[in-house]
C-alpha cells in the first residue's frame, strides 16, 4: 500500500472512530436513566463483593501485624492471623450490639415519649418569662406554640410510624444476613491471599499499558492513595472510638441526660473532620436543653474542651499529618463530596481530595521540572 493511500486509511479510521465515539457519547447521554438503571442492578449485585473489599481493607492492618506475631507457625501463620482477625471483628460487633443497642434504643424510646412533655415544659417556663399581657409577648408566644404544636403531631404521627417502620425492617434482615455472610466470606479469601489478587491487577495493567513511565506513575498513585487512605480512615475511626468513650464517662460523671445516645453522635459525627465535633453538638445540646438549661451550658463547655483535647493531643497522636491538606482544602473536600456523595462523601471526601491534590501536584511539579523552574511553592511567593 502506498504512502498516500496509508494517510487516506488513517485519516478514515480516525474519522470513523471519532464519529463512533461521539455517537456512543450521545447514546450515553440520551439513556442515561436506563443507564442508571442498569447500573443500580450491577451494583446492588455486586454489593456482598464490594462490602466485603472494604472489611478486607479495614482488617489488613490488623492482620499483617497478627501474621508476624504468628511467623512461627509458617504457612499457618497467616491463615491463624486472619481467624484472629475474623474473631476480633465478630468480637467488637457483638459486644456493640449487646452492650450499646439496648441502650441506644432505649435512650431513643424514652426521648421519643418524653419529648413532648419536656417541650410543653420549657414553653410554659418561657410563656412566664415573656409575660403573657405583653404584645411582643403573645406574638412570640404564638409563634412557638404553632412550631411546638407542629413539633409535638410530627413527632406523635411520623416519628412513631418512622420507629415502627425501621423496626419492621430490622425484623427482616434476612437478605441482609445473607449479603453481610458473602461479604464476610469474601474479606476473608482476599485477606487470605491479597497479594495474588493485587499481582493479577498489576499483571493486567501491564498487559493493557505499554509505557513505563505512565505505569511507574500510576503505580506510584496508588500507593500514596492507599496510604493516605488506611492512614485516615483506620486512624479517623480509633480516634472517634475513644473521643466516643470519654465523652460517654464524662457525661457520666456529670450525670447528664441520654449519656449514651449523646456520646454515640458526638463519636459517629467525629468521623466528619473539622465540622463534626459541631455538627454532632448541636443537636445533643438540643436534647440537654429540654432537660436542663443549665446542663446544657456545662455539657457544650465539656465538648469544646474534649474537642480541643482531640484535636490537640489525641488527633495528632493517631492521625499525624495523613492527608497534607491545609484547613482550606478540608473544607472544600468537605463541601463538594458531602453535595456530591452525602455523609459518606463527608467522611471519605477529605482522603479523596487529598488523593486528587498529591496526582495534580505531581503533574505539576513535573511540567516545572521540564521547563527548569522551581517546584518549591515558597519560590512563587511574592512579598506585598
Amino acid at each position: 500500500m502506498e504512502k498516500k493511500d496509508q494517510d487516506y486509511w488513517k485519516l478514515g479510521v480516525t474519522i470513523f472512530a471519532s464519529l463512533a465515539a461521539t455517537i456512543v457519547f450521545f447514546f450515553l447521554i440520551f439513556r442515561f436513566d436506563g443507564i442508571q438503571r442498569i447500573a443500580a442492578v450491577i451494583l446492588s449485585a455486586l454489593k456482598p463483593l464490594l462490602i466485603g473489599m472494604v472489611l478486607a481493607y479495614l482488617l489488613t492492618p490488623i492482620a499483617r501485624p497478627l501474621e508476624r506475631a504468628f511467623g512461627k507457625l509458617g504457612k499457618f501463620a497467616r491463615i491463624t492471623a486472619v481467624l484472629v482477625t475474623m474473631l476480633f471483628a465478630f468480637a467488637v460487633v457483638a459486644l456493640f450490639c449487646a452492650i450499646v443497642l439496648p441502650q441506644l434504643a432505649g435512650s431513643v424510646s424514652e426521648l421519643v415519649r418524653v419529648l413532648p412533655g419536656q417541650l410543653q415544659a420549657q414553653l410554659d417556663r418561657l410563656r412566664v418569662y415573656l409575660e403573657s399581657d405583653s404584645e411582643a409577648g403573645a406574638a412570640v408566644m404564638q409563634m412557638i406554640e404553632s412550631a411546638e404544636s407542629y413539633l409535638t403531631e410530627w413527632i406523635r404521627t411520623h416519628l412513631l410510624s418512622t420507629v415502627s417502620t425501621i423496626s419492621a425492617q430490622v425484623l427482616s434482615i434476612g437478605s441482609m444476613l445473607v449479603s453481610l455472610g458473602v461479604a464476610v466470606i469474601v474479606s476473608i479469601y482476599l485477606l487470605l491471599d491479597r497479594e495474588r489478587y493485587i499481582a493479577q491487577c498489576r499483571k493486567l495493567f501491564f498487559a493493557v499499558s505499554h509505557n513505563k513511565r505512565f505505569n511507574d506513575a500510576v503505580l506510584e498513585a496508588v500507593g500514596q492513595t492507599d496510604r493516605i487512605f488506611s492512614g485516615f480512615i483506620s486512624g479517623k475511626l480509633v480516634d472517634s472510638l475513644i473521643v466516643g468513650v470519654i465523652c460517654f464517662i464524662g457525661l457520666t460523671i456529670l450525670r447528664m441526660p441520654y449519656a449514651l445516645l449523646v456520646s454515640v453522635i458526638v463519636g459517629v459525627t467525629n468521623i466528619i473532620p473539622m465540622f463534626g465535633p459541631f455538627i454532632g453538638a448541636v443537636p445533643s445540646a438540643f436534647l440537654i436543653l429540654l432537660v436542663s438549661p443549665v446542663k446544657c451550658i456545662i455539657f457544650l463547655i465539656f465538648v469544646i474542651a474534649l474537642q480541643q483535647i482531640d484535636g490537640n493531643i489525641i488527633g495528632p497522636k493517631i492521625l499525624g499529618n495523613s492527608t497534607g491538606l491545609s484547613a482550606l482544602y478540608v473544607t472544600v473536600a468537605m463541601l463538594l463530596f458531602g453535595k456530591l456523595m452525602g455523609f459518606l462523601g463527608m467522611i471519605v471526601g477529605v482522603p479523596l481530595f487529598a488523593t486528587l491534590y498529591y496526582l495534580v501536584k505531581r503533574l505539576a511539579e513535573h511540567s516545572l521540572r521540564k521547563q527548569n523552574l522551581p517546584v518549591e511553592t515558597s519560590a512563587y511567593e511574592k512579598d506585598e
